[in-house]
């Protein structure tokens, strides 16, 4: 197949069907079957591979519903609301619901351009209200001074631990598990006080798929950390045992994502706190940094998030919505 596009573009000079193997990609394709061909078209060359993942497990889950078997062709603006209906009737959280509804939307918007279909159906279709999506945002959660406290006065009095030593760098940096597992010494400036993350570890969980990318997960998330002094410390310790490009390391190996989950339950035991997962160390480090007064746009610049907007959403508990400023200036 010949396609000289790329998903987005006007395609003007468009006229025949697209054929992809013996699918014939006209208006009597399905949507599941448009959208494999979309995916492995556009967006497999075009995307990063967690992104292109998140794609494929969206697919699988529109396998569940009626509007994967119907028609391009057929497919109306109803049929696409009934969709997003139907998913937060079944508990998918607003995220999710955007995530999923994008997986049709998008494609369909293709077939339009590509004039396979007359319009895109999905002109109108409406989002639910906050309000009515059953599956609510989690509560962010972070150790309390007392918990830091004792997780430090734990690594503190045991024997050479990397992976602890790898926890306590992640509340004092902010970095994501993928980001921490990914860094490399020549990453490490410890003259100028800063570390340079650039890279993440794909599917961290597996031990055969896991991936080193030599870019992180968005544009925003290549920044310079700065090293706090406790930071340093657990770095130019992690340095004297140094064997390999690789800041955490055992035997050899790149630490994985699994000693470091497993290091992070012993350590919680030991220490008497209770245990989160390992994204709580980076809600830490940003909750942290806002009792220590640190605006909430350098706050997004050192979390490497998209946006302020996505900073200020995730941790609005702290920033509140700004009443307490709004009445004490209209009381002076």
């Amino acid at each position: 197949m010949i396609v000289h596009y790329t998903d987005g573009e006007h395609l003007d000079n468009y006229r025949s069907p697209l054929t992809e193997g013996e699918i014939k990609m006209d208006e009597n394709a399905t949507v599941m079957e448009f959208i494999e061909m979309w995916l492995e078209t556009f967006k497999k060359n075009s995307v990063k591979t967690a992104s292109y993942e998140r794609l494929e497990t969206s697919k699988k889950t529109l396998a569940n519903y009626e509007i994967a078997s119907k028609r391009i062709g057929e497919v109306n603006f109803f049929d696409i609301q009934r969709y997003v209906n139907q998913l937060v009737e079944d508990g998918y959280s607003m995220s999710g619901i955007k995530k999923q509804m994008r997986i049709v939307t998008s494609p369909l918007k293709l077939a339009a351009a590509m004039r396979i279909i007359p319009a895109d159906p999905s002109i109108g279709v409406k989002l639910p209200n906050e309000t009515r999506v059953k599956k609510q945002t989690k509560e962010v959660i972070a150790y309390t001074n007392d918990e830091q406290e004792r997780l430090f006065k734990r690594v503190a009095v045991s024997p050479m631990n990397v992976g602890y030593f790898g926890i306590l760098l992640m509340i004092e940096t902010g970095l994501r598990c993928g980001e921490l597992l990914a860094l490399k010494w020549k990453d490490v400036q410890l003259d100028r006080s800063r570390v340079h993350v650039h890279a993440t570890i794909l599917n961290p969980m597996s031990n055969v798929k896991a991936v080193y990318q030599d870019s992180p997960k968005t544009k925003s998330s290549n920044r310079i950390v700065p090293l706090t002094p406790k930071a340093k410390a657990i770095l130019k310790r992690l340095m004297e045992d140094r064997q390999t490009e690789w800041v955490f390391e055992s035997k050899g190996q790149r630490y994985s994502y699994k000693q470091l989950m497993y290091q992070t339950k012993k350590l919680c035991r030991e220490s008497g706190v209770p245990y989160y997962g390992e994204h709580v160390f980076r809600h830490t480090f940003a909750t942290n940094c806002y009792y220590k007064g640190i605006d909430v746009k350098i706050l997004s610049r050192l979390m490497g998030h998209s946006s302020v907007s996505v900073t200020y959403n995730t941790y609005i508990n702290l920033y509140g919505d700004g009443f307490d400023e709004m009445y004490a200036a209209l009381c002076l």
